[in-house]
């Protein structure tokens, strides 16, 4: 499997798909937290992970899940002409095995044959 990180035409998408998957880290550490301090019970929320956390930090979790989704869109709205879908989720699987994701971001994944 090529490095798609070292192709130019990339570039912007895979900066977007790095704030993306700084966002899901920075969401997944404070749902972590926050399920530590508060408890891993109650009605599940997307975004907000439960609903017995405070207001503030409902909120804070919801923006950040929003922010990833904001730069991963941002990120295929960047994809350069004649290149495959197939081709924008390596570059998204690239990003995340080298910069690390959490919950939401984009997942790195297993490449085997290409």
């Amino acid at each position: 499997m090529r490095n798609l990180l070292n192709d130019m035409r990339f570039s912007s998408a895979i900066e977007c798909f790095a704030l993306a998957c700084e966002a899901s880290r920075k969401h997944s550490a404070l749902a972590a937290k926050s399920l530590a301090e508060h408890g891993n019970h109650g009605a599940n929320v997307s975004g907000c992970v439960r609903d017995h956390f405070p207001k503030d930090v409902k909120s804070d979790l919801r923006t950040l899940a929003t922010e990833c989704s904001r730069w991963n869109a941002l990120a295929w709205e960047r994809k350069p002409k004649h290149v495959h879908n197939a081709t924008m989720r390596k570059v998204a699987a690239q990003v995340a095995a080298r910069d690390g994701t959490g919950f939401y971001g984009p997942q790195p994944m297993c490449f085997e044959r290409v």
